[in-house]
């Protein structure tokens, strides 16, 4: 008896398993996933979706490692803590609202005009002391790829993008390939009685796609606010 009911339990298990195989997810192109590839997991994203299963592109390799991987072999890519991955559609404009209630304050700024960084100057810094929110994108080879946050509620909210490694999180320890910074600009002291205007920075691509964190960041005190983030991709 006990025989026969760890082989109906077996079959049960193996039962489900087989229906979540069959209900398992059908990806898209420029979905982000994790492949299984000789004996190693690798992150990558989806260039084509072929009758063989997929042909993926991995994270800090050129073109001439794409290749076609089992359907089987790729799985769901991994959340990164503190940061929400946006997929992003070549040739399209990906919108997203958000709020600075959802990020924190980066107490340690002096990263930002370290000469291997150069993401804006030490005297611009108050731009930047407020709340911190942090997105990442993928942006595809021979694209030209601008990003506007636009602030909704009268709340002075900038905005800044790197080059991403999966890790680098502010306060930034060693240098990037590179780093644009978008805030007001002005002479002396800022005026912070002025009516915040959107804010863009803008990256672009030859023969190699890249990934971009983007952080949405207020001004001195400013912890709160809604905006949009628009991402457009011209390819």
């Amino acid at each position: 008896m006990q025989t026969r009911g760890l082989s109906i339990s077996v079959f049960i298990l193996l039962s489900c398993f087989a229906l979540l195989s069959l209900e398992a997810k059908e990806w898209q192109e420029n979905d982000r996933v994790l492949v299984k590839s000789k004996g190693k997991i690798y992150p990558a994203i989806i260039v084509e979706v072929q009758d063989a299963g997929y042909l993926v592109s991995y994270d800090g390799y050129a073109d001439s490692y794409n290749e076609v991987v089992k359907k089987s072999d790729v799985t769901p890519m991994k959340e990164i803590a503190g940061i929400e991955y946006i997929k992003t559609i070549p040739g399209k404009t990906v919108k997203i609202n958000g709020s600075l209630k959802a990020g924190k304050i980066i107490k340690d700024l002096s990263w930002a005009e370290r000469s291997d960084i150069a993401c804006w100057p030490g005297i611009r810094n108050v731009e930047f002391k407020g709340n911190h929110v942090f997105y990442w994108i993928d942006i595809p080879e021979r694209a030209i790829t601008r990003i506007t946050v636009t602030p909704k509620n009268g709340k002075r909210i900038n905005i800044y993008g790197y080059s991403f490694d999966g890790r680098n999180i502010p306060p930034l320890k060693y240098g990037l390939q590179r780093c644009e910074a978008s805030h007001p600009t002005w002479i002396g002291q800022p005026d912070f009685t002025k009516p915040p205007e959107p804010q863009s920075i803008e990256f672009s691509t030859v023969t190699r796609r890249d990934v971009i964190a983007i952080a949405v960041a207020g001004a001195k005190d400013v912890l709160d606010g809604e905006y949009e983030l628009a991402i457009e991709i011209q390819d």
